[in-house]
């Protein structure tokens, strides 16, 4: 496979814990291991902010997650490098690095859209407008739901608009219903999804209806087939890797081969770091599919040989079509 891409993982929340602690080169001692084993060649690293440091600490911990990147790069700078377009994720690749992009996984350390540019100045290439839950710029989807949910705010509108100026990349993964709609039909680039599923295959908000997988089809987008087993089983069911390839049957089904890649937002290694306050959004404690993370995801595609996936549509979900959506939103 000449590219492997996870296009979310929610790296950066114990890189930076760890730095503050006194570690260095987090990510070459505990993850390299498992992204070699992977065949890894980009990743998607979110910037999140965890509730119990909201709503005071926001752009503290999304700074300090950041640095802590840029530190880790410039101290293993022959096996990772950061990326802020396409051409980077292919060397990265050619070099044998792994190539590593920021994005936002909720806005709430962004409180003006002069902001967003001093984050595009320190390598952000990606802005998820939410997590589930509320914030200044937007309504997050809830797991269960039960809460009433509305769409973007002015503010998160002007946020959008800055956005698709600097030819950001838009992830609408953990918004609202109404917020995917009011993000279409105010934006005409390229959008992504980076960790959501079908809802017809899996009912739970946090799914993507038929309507929004074509609309991000339509545009050229990608969504990132995730391996959290919360969304990808009903609740009470034990999730299986044939569920999470049923998602993905279904999602090329109706979106074509060309606009699926892979998203697994693996968390076990993260809950740890977990608020109470976070874990209690979930209907039931959660778990990755795919238990041996980065390293496991081989396997996964070669199970998918099994169910009659051609070697091209393989290398085309594995990373392919993730180089060439940011090909499309980030090269200008």
């Amino acid at each position: 496979m000449k590219y492997t891409i996870d296009g979310h993982f929610d790296l950066l929340s114990d890189v930076a814990i760890r730095r503050k602690n006194g570690e260095h080169q987090v990510i070459k001692r505990l993850y390299y291991p498992s992204f070699q084993k992977g065949d890894i060649t980009g990743i998607v690293a979110s910037i999140f902010v965890d509730s119990q440091f909201l709503p005071y600490n926001g752009l503290t911990v999304a700074m300090e997650q950041i640095a802590a990147l840029h530190c880790e790069i410039k101290e293993s700078s022959d096996i990772f490098m950061l990326c802020t377009n396409s051409e980077d994720f292919i060397t990265a690749a050619a070099t044998n690095k792994i190539g590593i992009l920021l994005s936002f996984e909720g806005a709430e350390p962004i409180t003006s859209c002069l902001m967003l540019h001093a984050f595009y100045a320190a390598g952000v290439r990606g802005l998820g407008l939410t997590w589930s839950r509320r914030n200044i710029a937007a309504d997050g989807c809830d797991f269960t739901g039960n809460l009433k949910k509305g769409g973007l705010t002015n503010f998160g509108h002007a946020l959008l608009k800055e956005a698709e100026s600097l030819h950001m990349i838009i992830d609408v993964s953990h918004l609202s219903d109404e917020g995917v709609d009011d993000v279409l039909s105010s934006t005409s680039c390229p959008i992504i999804a980076s960790h959501s599923n079908a809802r017809t295959i899996t009912h739970n908000n946090r799914n993507l209806k038929d309507e929004h997988l074509r609309e991000i089809a339509k545009r050229g987008g990608v969504v990132g087939l995730n391996g959290c087993s919360i969304i990808t089983a009903d609740s009470g069911t034990l999730a299986t890797k044939e569920h999470l390839i049923k998602h993905l049957d279904y999602m090329i089904h109706i979106m074509g081969e060309d606009h699926v890649g892979l998203g697994f937002d693996f968390c076990d290694l993260f809950l740890q770091n977990s608020s109470k306050q976070d874990l209690e959004k979930m209907p039931e404690f959660p778990f990755d599919i795919l238990s041996g993370a980065h390293k496991d995801i081989p396997d996964f595609l070669q199970q998918l040989k099994q169910h009659h996936y051609s070697d091209t549509q393989i290398s085309k979900i594995a990373g392919e079509n993730w180089i060439h959506t940011f090909k499309k939103i980030l090269d200008y």
